[in-house]
């Protein structure tokens, strides 16, 4: 599972505009996440384990593989969240 999966699963068929208000942010936002520019910090995934029901561990993990610049230890943790 990687990020653009989560944030599907958050939105659940609703507008990436809609769900970045229920989430309490800026549609820019979640634009950068959506795009791969930016990772939502801590708290943010939290909302987002809660919106989209999904394990804590696959919305971590396919956060942080975002996060990691090395390309191995992002697919190690994708494989992880799937």
């Amino acid at each position: 599972m990687n990020f653009q999966d989560v944030l599907d699963k958050v939105c659940n068929g609703v507008s990436d505009n809609k769900t970045s208000q229920k989430l309490g942010i800026s549609r820019i936002s979640f634009s950068r996440y959506r795009n791969g520019r930016q990772v939502p910090n801590d708290e943010l995934l939290d909302k987002m384990i809660e919106m989209s029901g999904l394990s804590p561990q696959q919305v971590y993990l396919a956060a942080y593989a975002e996060k990691v610049h090395n390309p191995k230890v992002a697919e190690a943790f994708r494989h992880l969240a799937a």
